[in-house]
């Protein structure tokens, strides 16, 4: 089982600076924000202000610990996300501003690019080309602290589990 630890984890300002995040892996490997075919990332959030755009995206944000947060997305949707409240998924076409009010957030993005697709959820996710297990708490069974993520097909109580796909008819490999 292969291991990202939280504490390896080097935080750089979002591409317009509003906030900080941290590459947990994606493809292909190292490259930058506008490069990628797929990207797993840790956010802090720590005041109000715009997501950087990501065109030709499908984005997944998942708030894991601190206070929720307010998306206003450009598609007129507003959707307040909180530890435990699953997932948002919408387009890094859109325009996207995060009322946050309270203590520093912290949230698990996942962005693809076709023919890449993601899923996030607490329980086990079929299918998938490769298989993530995300630990929202410290899982000691597994060997893992809290923000910690294994490339498993394990399933555990406080932990996500992530999962990417691609598109039966491409040879990309995930």
């Amino acid at each position: 089982m292969r291991i990202w630890r939280a504490s390896d984890r080097v935080f750089q300002p979002w591409k317009n600076g509003g906030g900080e995040t941290a590459t947990v892996l994606g493809a292909p490997e190292g490259a930058g924000p506008d490069g990628f075919d797929w990207r797993i990332s840790t956010a802090i959030i720590a005041r109000s202000g715009p997501f950087s755009p990501f065109p030709g995206c499908t984005r997944l944000f998942t708030v894991i610990a601190g206070a929720p947060v307010t998306l206003h997305l450009s598609d007129g949707r507003c959707e307040r996300r909180g530890p435990g409240d699953g997932a948002l998924r919408f387009s890094g076409d859109l325009g996207c501003d995060c009322h946050h009010d309270g203590a520093p957030t912290l949230a698990l993005n996942l962005m693809t690019r076709a023919p890449f697709r993601a899923e996030i959820g607490p329980g086990p996710l079929p299918g998938a080309a490769r298989r993530f297990l995300f630990a929202c708490a410290p899982i000691p069974s597994l060997g893992l602290a809290a923000h910690d993520m294994a490339e498993t097909d394990a399933v555990a109580e406080g932990a996500l589990s992530v999962a990417l796909y691609r598109a039966p008819d491409s040879s990309a490999e995930a």
